[in-house]
């Protein structure tokens, strides 16, 4: 099956695809259609950044045979917005008793898929808690871990404050999940090219993207911490024995809203 196919009626032959192409798979001679490379074509990312130069629509991925969705120039973020958009984002751990749309959160998951990702490989699936119950259940688990870390003193329990938060826990106040209404939690393989850049990517990805639609995030560590130092905790959470987790996102509506940006130390760079 080749790479992709061109509208010849749509084509300018301008050979954008065949420039921008990382991997160099499409072979352009002026005045002829953009072909496949025969031997490095093996190597197709599929990346899409030859369906993204092109300003005709001219070519179509085999693996995608839909239609490319042009950019919006009404949409584009100004330097000042995307400023004010990351700078003002906050963790968020106090969460409205109100569920989350599950389509929305299965749209904002689809937006985490365009995370940048080490050869495109895309290795980073998800699994959802979305109702508080089963966020509950997770956060217990997590707690029992916990209590197993504290009564064998082990260095862990120390280092992240264990006794304080099973004691909360068990006083009714989670500051596991934060009684938080969703849990994302993203997974991959174990091995591979850069799964654990990509999970967290992934994630980054799915926090701003909350933050844009409304609702609050903050990174769930406590549980990434548990699936890190406990083998059976995976199966709490759905994850495959050859898959470990990247990144927890706890997810829901923002109890407080934050109107004022706080300050930050001046960063540390190094000019080469």
């Amino acid at each position: 099956m080749p790479l992709f196919t061109i509208n010849p009626d749509k084509c300018n032959k301008d050979g954008l695809c065949a420039a921008d192409c990382p991997a160099g798979c499409i072979v352009f001679e002026k005045g002829a259609l953009p072909v496949p490379h025969e031997k490095k074509q093996a190597y197709c990312l599929e990346c899409g950044h030859c369906v993204a130069v092109c300003p005709t629509d001219a070519i179509e991925l085999a693996r995608f045979p839909v239609s490319a969705v042009r950019q919006d120039k009404a949409l584009k973020v100004s330097f000042a917005q995307a400023e004010q958009f990351l700078t003002g984002r906050r963790s968020v751990r106090s969460f409205k008793d109100k569920p989350v749309d599950r389509e929305q959160i299965a749209s904002l998951i689809k937006v985490a898929e365009f995370a940048p990702s080490g050869h495109n490989a895309r290795p980073t699936r998800w699994a959802v808690a979305a109702t508080p119950e089963a966020v509950a259940t997770i956060a217990s688990a997590t707690a029992e871990w916990m209590r197993g870390e504290v009564e064998a003193e082990s260095p862990v329990a120390a280092k992240l404050h264990l006794a304080g938060i099973v004691r909360a826990f068990d006083n009714g106040q989670d500051m596991i999940c934060r009684h938080a209404p969703v849990l994302a939690v993203a997974y991959g393989p174990k091995q591979g090219v850069t799964p654990l850049q990509d999970g967290v990517i992934a994630t980054t990805y799915l926090e701003l993207a909350a933050s844009a639609a409304g609702l609050g995030a903050c990174w769930c560590g406590y549980v990434m911490a548990a699936a890190s130092l406990e083998s059976t905790f995976d199966s709490v959470l759905g994850v495959p024995d050859d898959c470990t987790v990247y990144g927890a996102l706890m997810l829901g509506h923002p109890a407080r809203r934050y109107t004022a940006i706080p300050p930050r130390p001046e960063p540390s760079v190094t000019w080469l």
